[in-house]
């Protein structure tokens, strides 16, 4: 099984595709496998929204809600500034809300749908390179049983809830469906050429795929390098020894995957520049790149092996100290599975062709360009999945095969598929309760604050979930048990949690100790603009407006330093300003506009500098500033703008 190049006056190896690709047991193995992934995320209908990025991309997001124009026009420019051009799938969610309205179970499903396509996709796919990979002696149900075995493990592996689950992360399950689509139709345009060419019919019905693919989620731009690698090994189009004249028609056989490649890095890196999403080197510097990178090839692979605990975050802990046992037993690993692939890339071209395609596929997302604040997450796995569960489906296809040849015992043939749908059913066992995990905000929250307990940002999450939960006596309890372990040597972090024991009491209408908190807050750090904007609101409401006006100046005087950081946080705080406090209300408006403007959101700027000019009538800059971002639209300000 050594791969060498074919000659270019025979077709490739394989030949038409075997009978029993369009027989009627291929096909009822395939539904049964579709039918199963259905079967098992179906109880994901019942569950809701979640404060992990649903509010802010559908509850607070008119835009989308149809496919009128305006909408299109949204889907295709305006949805850049959430920070991910992903239009394809916005398209479907926006089919969805046409369809569902504002009902998660409908957009549940249709998550469902996609990823239980993208499962009989996956069997197709692996049946196919099970067939090419293990030559003509291969038996059609062999190869059957191997498929499904690939497809149950990708599908049903814990893993994959995140991606199916969470309403917002849509954009892997419509990024698979397109991705399997285009190694489909390259593997059939590889088939149907002849003199070793592809036909351009497929040919070009796989860039066409793979563009979709990119138009759903752009982590998928290492696909390219897994063409090349399957033209390697199993279709042997290319010689391991790399004649210049097969390179040279590869290169340009590939143009177009790698051109579309190149595009989808440049607009994602541009809008990550402009929203200031990326993590500077001075925080993240380029060793600590490439140990985070180290550390993430082998967590997924740890994930995939033994799936518990898993978590919506896990965070990243600076300062990353590369030399540390955290990264270095990492990387090793990595160098000893990259050498030992290498070694045996003669005996075993599979296991190097499929080390090269996860690579290949997890790298975008492993840290080299880092945002957020997480080393890793469930969700980046889904198209790295498919390389380690074909190896898998290939083994129990080849014990099938040697047993029944005498290479090996033919109880050992039946233990190794027998073993493998036992880890299926196991996988199955803890997927089923990780979709109950994301049933509602507090849920998947208390789930996460448990799995990492060291981490701040779920706590916070949790508590917001409990106040938007109304269970006010327990969100108080939560942040005040987490306000203990912080030790005093961190005054801005013991700030943020009487920060949010302010906004606890204040909804629950406790106006004194709402402000004893706010007041502990910005003692502790006076640099918190949302804070004062918030205790200049209790003090407003408690009839005390002249020290109220002084704290909303004080949150004003630190505009210049707001940061894209606290931007959620000051929004919140300021929308709650009472209507009554109309300067404060037209000066937080005028720099949020600025702060929004500088992070390149200038719909939100525009909205917010047309508040401004309407509650400070003599600002004429407010209203210059809204005429210039409305571009061209008439802009009704509250009074004559200064020239």
């Amino acid at each position: 099984m050594t791969p060498t190049s074919a000659p270019e006056s025979t077709p490739l190896p394989g030949g038409p595709p075997p009978a029993g690709v369009s027989g009627r047991a291929f096909w009822a193995v395939g539904a049964l496998v579709a039918l199963a992934t259905l079967a098992v995320f179906l109880p994901a209908i019942r569950n809701g929204w979640v404060n992990w990025d649903d509010a802010h991309n559908f509850l607070d997001n008119p835009h989308f809600r149809g496919l009128g124009l305006a909408n299109l026009r949204w889907i295709l420019t305006g949805s850049v500034q959430d920070a991910h051009w992903v239009p394809l799938t916005w398209l479907t969610l926006s089919l969805d809300y046409v369809i569902w309205g504002m009902n998660p179970a409908g957009y549940h499903l249709s998550s469902l749908v996609i990823h239980a396509l993208n499962a009989l996709l996956c069997y197709v796919l692996a049946y196919r390179l099970l067939e090419l990979g293990l030559g003509p002696g291969a038996r059609a149900g062999d190869l059957r049983l191997g498929a499904a075995m690939t497809a149950l493990f990708f599908a049903l592996h814990p893993l994959r809830v995140e991606s199916v689950v969470w309403i917002t992360e849509r954009r892997d399950v419509v990024m698979g469906f397109f991705a399997f689509a285009t190694m489909l139709a390259w593997l059939r345009a590889c088939r149907s050429g002849g003199e070793g060419r592809p036909d351009r019919t497929w040919y070009w019905a796989a860039a066409a795929c793979f563009a979709l693919a990119l138009s759903s989620k752009v982590m998928v731009i290492g696909l390219p390098a897994v063409l090349v690698v399957l033209d390697v090994y199993p279709l042997r189009r290319l010689d391991v020894r790399w004649h210049a004249q097969l390179v040279r028609r590869m290169a340009v056989e590939k143009a177009p995957f790698s051109l579309l490649s190149l595009a989808a890095v440049i607009v994602t890196l541009a809008i990550a520049d402009q929203r200031a999403h990326t993590t500077p080197l001075s925080v993240l510097g380029l060793g600590g790149r490439l140990a985070v990178a180290g550390y993430g090839l082998v967590f997924y692979l740890w994930k995939t092996l033994v799936p518990w605990p898993l978590s919506p975050l896990y965070t990243l802990f600076h300062p990353v100290v590369p030399w540390s046992a955290t990264y270095v037993i990492p990387g090793s690993i990595v160098l000893a599975i990259t050498a030992l692939t290498v070694a045996m890339r003669r005996r075993w071209p599979a296991g190097l062709a499929a080390w090269v395609s996860y690579v290949a596929l997890l790298l975008p997302m492993l840290g080299l360009i880092h945002t957020g604040a997480q080393i890793a997450a469930d969700r980046y796995s889904y198209a790295a999945a498919v390389p380690p569960a074909i190896l898998l489906g290939a083994a129990v296809a080849w014990a099938r095969r040697a047993a029944r040849e005498g290479r090996i015992a033919p109880p050992l043939g039946r233990a190794v598929a027998g073993a493998t749908a036992v880890w299926l059913v196991a996988l199955t066992v803890l997927t089923v309760p990780q979709i109950r995990i994301w049933r509602d905000s507090v849920t998947l929250w208390q789930h996460a604050a448990q799995a990492e307990p060291e981490s701040d940002i779920p706590i916070f999450y949790l508590g917001w979930s409990l106040v938007d939960a109304g269970r006010l006596d327990e969100a108080r309890a939560h942040f005040e048990r987490s306000l203990a372990r912080v030790p005093s040597e961190l005054p801005a972090l013991r700030a943020q949690f009487l920060f949010h024991l302010g906004i606890v009491e204040q909804r629950g209408g406790r106006a004194d100790a709402a402000e004893a908190r706010l007041r502990e807050a910005v003692r502790l750090d006076p640099q918190h603009p949302a804070a004062w904007i918030r205790l200049g609101t209790v003090l407003w409401m408690g009839g005390r407006r002249e020290e109220a006006e002084q704290a909303w100046a004080r949150a004003v005087s630190l505009a210049p330093q707001w940061g894209a950081y606290q931007l959620w946080e000051i929004r919140q705080a300021a929308a709650e300003v009472p209507d009554t406090a109309v300067t404060a209300r037209g000066r937080l408006a005028f720099n949020l506009g600025a702060l929004l403007e500088a992070y390149r959101q200038p719909v939100q700027a525009l909205e917010q500098y047309r508040l401004a000019s309407l509650l400070l009538p003599d600002d004429g800059d407010a209203c210059r500033r809204a005429r210039r971002l409305a571009a061209g639209e008439r802009i009704a300000c509250g009074g004559p703008a200064r020239p």
